[in-house]
C-alpha cells in the first residue's frame, strides 16, 4: 500500500517526489468485466425513476449505514462496465471501470459530493490518500481516503459543514474533482472557468497527478492569473451497508395463515416482492378503477385495477408518497396502497411495515 501524509506540495510544502517515494507494497485489484444494457428496469412492466420515487436521505440517514474501518478496506473491487446505447441512432458502447463492493447482497456504494473552497495563497486539499490496489502498468487501482490534514482546506471546510452536508471519512473514494475558478475582467465582466478530472479507481500516481494537475492551475503563469476564488467539488463514493426493511404481512381470517414477515431493500416494489415470495396479493374481489369487470384480471402495474390494494397499518412513512392519480382512487380508504406503485424505503429510511393482505376480504 501506498500513502502520503498530504496531496502534493501544494497541500503542505511536502515535494512532489517526498509525496511519492513512500514504500509501496502493491496489490494488483482483480478487474471483472461485464456488459450491460441501458434500458428501463426489467422487473416492472411500467418505466420507473427509483431516485425520483425514493426522494432525498439526508446525511444524517446515511451515517447510520457506515461499516467499521477493517470492513471497509477489505470490501471494495474495481469492475469494468460496458454499456449499450440502445438509442434509435446511437448503438455506440462505452466502457468505464467503477468501484464496486465485494459483497453487494449486505453492501452498496453510495455517492455524494463536498465543496472545498481553495484559498489562493494556500492551494491545496490536505487530504492524506491511502492505495489498498495498485501497481499496475495501465495505471489502475483503489485509492482512498486515509485521514485529513489537520488544519488543512479540507479539514477547515468540514468544520463549517451543516447538518444536511456530509463530510469526508476513512474510506472514501474519490471518483471525480472539478475546479472552478472565478476571474476578474479589467474590461470585460467577471468569468467563470470550470476544469474537471475522473479520478475513479486509478492508483496512487495517477490520482496525485490527475488532481495536482488541477490545483496547478491556481499557479500556472498563464492560467492562474486575474483569479480571485477558487471552489474544488470532489465527488466521493463510499461503502455502506445496505438498509433494511421488515414488511410483516397479515392475512384474512378466512386464509387461515399465520402473519409472515419478509425482507426488502429501499428501492423494492411492494407487488413484485410479495408476487416473488408467493404471496397472493391479487384480489378476486376488487372492483376496477378501468372500467373493466371485476374479477378480469390484474393490470399489469399500471395502477388501474385496485388488485394488489392492501392496507398499511404501520410504517407508511417508509414507502414511496403517493401521486394524485392513485390517491384519487382510495380517496374512500386512506390506509389503502396500491402495492404495484409503493416503493419501500423512502429517503433511504429502514424500520418495519405493516400489512393487511387482500383488506376487502377482512
Amino acid at each position: 500500500m501506498k500513502s502520503a501524509t498530504a496531496l502534493l506540495a501544494l497541500c503542505t510544502g511536502i515535494s512532489h517526489q517526498e509525496a511519492n517515494s513512500f514504500s509501496a507494497t502493491h496489490h494488483q485489484p482483480t478487474i471483472k468485466p461485464i456488459k450491460t444494457t441501458i434500458s428501463s428496469t426489467q422487473l416492472y412492466e411500467q418505466p420507473i425513476n427509483l431516485n425520483q420515487l425514493l426522494g432525498t436521505a439526508s446525511p444524517a440517514t446515511m451515517q447510520n449505514y457506515n461499516l467499521p474501518r477493517d470492513t471497509i478496506a477489505d470490501g471494495l473491487s474495481a469492475q469494468i462496465i460496458t454499456r449499450l446505447n440502445k438509442a434509435v441512432d446511437d448503438t455506440r458502447e462505452t466502457t468505464e471501470i467503477i468501484l464496486v463492493p465485494k459483497n453487494t447482497e449486505d453492501h452498496f456504494i453510495d455517492t455524494f459530493r463536498v465543496e472545498i473552497p481553495i484559498p489562493l495563497d494556500s492551494p491545496g486539499l490536505g487530504i492524506e490518500l491511502l492505495e489498498l490496489e495498485g501497481g499496475r502498468e495501465d495505471g489502475l487501482g483503489i485509492v482512498i481516503v486515509n485521514d485529513l490534514v489537520p488544519g488543512g482546506n479540507s479539514q477547515r471546510a468540514l468544520d463549517e459543514k451543516t447538518a444536511a452536508q456530509e463530510t469526508i471519512m476513512y474510506g472514501d473514494s474519490i471518483s471525480a474533482a472539478e475546479l472552478i475558478l472565478r476571474r476578474s475582467g479589467s474590461t470585460t465582466e467577471d468569468r467563470t472557468d470550470l476544469l474537471s478530472a475522473r479520478t475513479e479507481c486509478l492508483g496512487y500516481d495517477s490520482t496525485v497527478g490527475a488532481l495536482g494537475g488541477l490545483l496547478s492551475k491556481l499557479s500556472d503563469e498563464d492560467g492562474g492569473s486575474n483569479i480571485v476564488e477558487a471552489t474544488m467539488i470532489l465527488t466521493l463514493r463510499r461503502l455502506r451497508r445496505r438498509p433494511q426493511l421488515q414488511v410483516k404481512l397479515y392475512y384474512p381470517p378466512s386464509q387461515d395463515l399465520p402473519p409472515e414477515t419478509i425482507k426488502l431493500l429501499p428501492g423494492d416494489n411492494l407487488r413484485m416482492a410479495m408476487l416473488q415470495k408467493g404471496v397472493k396479493l391479487n384480489d378476486p374481489l376488487a372492483q376496477r378503477y378501468d372500467g373493466k369487470p371485476t374479477g378480469s384480471g390484474n393490470c399489469g402495474s399500471g395502477g388501474l385495477c385496485r388488485t394488489c390494494a392492501v392496507s398499511v397499518m404501520r410504517g407508511d412513512e417508509l414507502l414511496s408518497p403517493q401521486k394524485a392519480n392513485e390517491k384519487k382512487m382510495l380517496e374512500d380508504t386512506p390506509r389503502w396502497r396500491l402495492a404495484c406503485k409503493s416503493w419501500v424505503g423512502y429517503e433511504m429510511k429502514e424500520g418495519e411495515i405493516s400489512i393487511q393482505v387482500n383488506p376487502r376480504q377482512w
